[in-house]
C-alpha cells in the first residue's frame, strides 16, 4: 500500500493502526514516539533482516515436519484415531492435518521464543512492532499517522452501548472466570488493565485523520489511545467489578444451575503455570492408564472426565501464557498527544466525537454495559444461512435395537436359535441360556464392545446362507411386532425431507439385511468366515462406543455428509460418542446414564412405545432442537 501511495501525484495521508503493546516489556511512562533501532530490551534490531530470519525459521520448521520419523508418528496416530474404518486416503489426509498442526505449534513456539528474547511479551506484539517499523522505513515523503490503541473493548455509546464485533482481549478471561474455568488470575493485582472503548478509538482515528489532512505534518504523528495515564483501572478493581456482577447475574450450566463464582487470590502467573503443569502431568498419566482399560461405559466415563479436566487445565494454562505477561506489566502508556488532539476540537466536535477517556466510569461501563453485552449479546442476531438442502448432505442416523425396535441382540438370538431346535429340546436350551443372561447383562454394563465380542461367539459354526434365511424370517416373525410406530414415522419424515437415512448398529449384517428397504445405507457388524461357517469372531472392531463414532465419521467423509446438520437417534450410553458427533442428537427411550447425559447437554429426549401414535409430521423436523 505504501509503494502504491508513493506513486500518486498528490501524496495521501497514510494511517497505520498498531497497538500500544509494541512497547513490549518496557517499564515506566511509555511515550508516544517512534521506535528507535533497538528492541525493548536494548538489542539492536534490523526489521527487514528480522523478517528474513523469521522466513528462515518457517522453512526450517516445514522441513523438520517432513522427517521420516515424525511422519511415521503421525501415520501411527492417524491410523489409531480412524481405527478399522479408515481408508488410505483418509489416513493420508489425517497425517497431513497432524503435520500442519505440528508446524503451527512449533512456529508459535519459535516466534514467542524470539519475541521474548528481544523484550516483547509474545509474537503478536513483536510482529506488530516489526510492521510499524517497516511502515516508518517505507513511507518516503508521505504524511503518516501511527495509531496505537490499548485493549479495545465494547462501546460506551455508538453504534449502541456495549457493541463490539467479535470477542476482544479481556472477554475470554471474563467468560472463563464466569464459567468457573479460570480459578486464579495469572497477574499482579496492581497492574493496570488498559481498556479503551471501541467508539472512543474510532472517534480518535477520525479526529487524527481530519487533523492530518489539514496540517499534513512532515514528521510521523503518533497517538496512543489508552486509559492508564488519565483514568487507570487496576486488575484488582477489574476483578471486583466483574465478580460483583456475576454474583448477582451468574451464568447457568446445561442443567440450569447457577455457576459458582470463584474467588481469586492473584498468586502470580509463575505459580499458576507451575500448578497447572503439575495437574496436566497427572492427567496425562491418568489418561494413559484409562486407555489401557477395556472398552466400555466405565472407560467412556473416565475418559470424559479426564478430557474435561484436561481441557479446563489447558485453557487455564493458555490464558496464563497469553495474558500473564500483560497482567504483570510495569509500564504506563502516555496518551498526552491523544488528549491534546481532543483538546484541539471544537465544542461541537467533542460532543459528536467524544474520546476523553477520563469521562468513562469503569464500574458503570462494565456492570451496566459491557458485561450484559458479552453474556446476553443483545441485538446480535444469528446469521441465517440461505440454502436449499441437497439430498445426501444431511443424514438421519438410527440405532436399531432399543431405538427402532423394542429388542436386543440377546432376545433376537434366542428367537433365531429356537427356530433351529426341535420342539422337545427348546425348554432345556432356554433354561441353560437364561442362566447365562445375567453374565451377559453384567458384561454389557461394563463394556458394550466386550459384550459383543463375547456374545457373538454363540454364532460359531453357523452357516452364512442359513443365518441369512433365519434373519429374513425373523423380520416378519419377530421384528415387525416390535417396531416402534413413532420411529417409523420419524424415519419416513426424514426421507421425505430429502435426508439420507442410515442405520448404524452393532447387530450382525444378516439380521439387518431385511431392514435395507427402510434405509439408504445399513452399517453393521460382520462375523469372520472360515471353511464356509462363521468363526464367532468379529471382522473388525465392534460397532460400539468410540468405534461407532469413527465408523460414522469415515462414512460421512466418503458420502460428503454434513454431520453438524445431521440427526442421530439412539438409546444407550454406549451410543454417546455417536450422538455427540451430530448437530441434532436425540436420546430415544434412553437408559439412565444416557438420559442424564442428554439432560446435561440439553438434547431432545423421546419416549417411543410399540402402541404409541406416530410422532412428528415430516415438516416438524426442522423445528427439533
Amino acid at each position: 500500500m505504501l509503494a502504491l501511495a508513493r506513486t500518486w501525484e498528490k501524496k495521501p495521508l497514510f494511517v497505520h493502526v498498531s497497538t500500544s503493546y509494541v512497547a513490549g516489556t518496557k517499564e515506566g511512562l511509555i511515550l508516544e514516539e517512534a521506535p528507535d533501532g533497538y528492541s525493548p530490551n536494548g538489542t539492536p534490531l534490523d526489521p527487514k533482516g528480522e523478517v528474513a530470519h523469521l522466513d528462515g525459521v518457517v522453512r526450517e520448521v516445514e522441513e523438520a515436519s517432513r522427517e521420516r520419523e515424525l511422519l511415521r508418528r503421525f501415520d501411527t496416530e492417524g491410523r489409531r484415531e480412524l481405527g478399522m474404518v479408515g481408508e488410505e486416503d483418509e489416513v493420508d489426509e489425517r497425517v497431513e492435518q497432524l503435520r500442519r498442526a505440528w508446524v503451527r505449534e512449533r512456529l508459535v513456539e519459535r516466534g514467542n521464543e524470539r519475541a521474548r528474547a528481544l523484550g516483547w511479551q509474545d509474537v503478536y506484539t513483536f510482529t506488530k512492532s516489526l510492521a510499524e517499523r517497516r511502515v516508518l522505513e517505507e513511507r518516503g515523503p508521505l504524511p503518516l499517522v501511527i495509531f496505537r490503541p490499548a485493549i479495545i473493548e465494547s462501546s460506551v455509546a455508538e453504534p449502541s452501548p456495549g457493541w463490539i464485533q467479535g470477542s476482544r482481549m479481556a472477554d475470554p478471561i471474563i467468560m472463563a472466570f464466569a464459567r468457573g474455568i479460570l480459578r486464579e488470575f495469572p497477574g499482579e493485582p496492581e497492574t493496570i488493565v488498559d481498556f479503551v472503548p471501541v467508539d472512543h478509538v474510532v472517534n480518535a482515528v477520525i479526529a487524527a485523520v481530519a487533523h492530518g489532512l489539514t496540517h499534513r505534518p512532515p514528521e510521523p504523528q503518533i497517538y496512543q489511545v489508552a486509559s492508564g495515564q488519565r483514568n487507570p483501572v487496576r486488575y484488582r478493581e477489574f476483578y471486583e467489578y466483574v465478580r460483583e456482577y456475576f454474583l448477582v447475574n451468574p451464568l447457568r450450566d446445561s442443567g440450569g444451575r447457577p455457576v459458582p463464582v470463584p474467588e481469586w487470590s492473584f498468586p502470580g502467573h509463575r505459580w499458576v503455570e507451575g500448578r497447572l503443569k503439575a495437574e496436566l502431568t497427572g492427567l496425562k498419566i491418568t489418561g494413559k492408564l484409562t486407555a489401557r482399560m477395556p472398552e466400555g461405559h466405565l472407560k467412556t466415563d473416565l475418559r470424559g472426565r479426564v478430557a474435561r479436566a484436561d481441557k479446563r487445565a489447558r485453557m487455564s494454562l493458555y490464558f496464563s501464557r497469553i495474558y500473564g505477561a500483560y497482567g504483570s506489566m510495569q509500564g504506563v502508556f502516555s496518551s498526552a498527544h491523544t488528549y491534546e488532539l481532543y483538546g484541539s476540537l471544537s465544542e461541537e466536535d467533542r460532543r459528536a466525537f467524544p474520546f476523553d477517556i477520563a469521562q468513562v466510569d469503569w464500574k458503570a461501563w462494565l456492570q451496566e454495559t459491557h458485561l450484559p453485552a458479552i453474556t446476553r449479546k443483545p441485538g446480535r442476531k444469528r446469521r441465517t444461512v440461505a440454502y436449499e438442502e441437497e439430498a445426501g448432505e444431511v443424514a438421519a442416523i438410527f440405532d436399531v435395537d432399543g431405538t427402532l425396535v423394542d429388542s436386543n441382540v440377546v432376545s433376537h438370538y434366542a428367537w433365531l436359535k429356537m427356530r433351529e431346535l426341535p420342539v422337545a429340546l427348546r425348554p432345556l436350551w432356554a433354561a441353560s441360556f437364561l442362566a447365562r443372561v445375567p453374565y451377559y447383562w453384567a458384561l454389557d454394563k461394563v463394556s458394550r464392545a466386550h459384550f459383543n465380542r463375547a456374545f457373538y461367539k454363540n454364532y460359531r459354526g453357523w452357516k452364512p446362507a442359513r443365518a441369512r434365511k433365519l434373519g429374513e424370517d425373523s423380520f416378519s416373525g419377530y421384528v415387525l411386532k416390535r417396531l416402534y410406530p413413532e420411529a417409523i414415522a420419524i424415519l419416513r419424515a426424514h426421507k421425505e425431507a430429502g435426508h439420507r437415512v442410515v442405520l448404524l448398529s452393532g447387530a450382525l449384517d444378516f439380521i439387518l439385511e431385511p431392514f435395507e428397504d427402510l434405509a439408504d445405507d445399513v452399517l453393521t457388524a460382520r462375523l469372520e468366515e472360515e471353511n464356509g461357517v462363521y468363526t464367532g469372531e468379529l471382522s473388525g472392531a465392534p460397532v460400539a462406543g468410540e468405534a461407532r463414532a469413527r465408523m460414522l465419521a469415515s462414512f460421512a467423509r466418503r458420502r460428503k455428509l454434513d454431520l453438524s446438520r445431521s440427526y442421530a437417534y439412539a438409546d444407550s450410553i454406549s451410543d454417546l460418542p455417536m450422538l455427540e458427533a451430530v448437530g441434532h442428537p436425540v436420546a430415544v427411550n434412553p437408559d439412565g446414564r444416557l438420559q442424564k447425559a442428554a439432560k446435561e447437554r440439553g438434547w431432545q429426549i423421546k419416549n417411543w412405545r410399540k402402541n404409541g401414535a406416530p410422532a412428528s409430521a415430516p415438516g416438524s423436523l426442522k423445528d427439533d432442537p
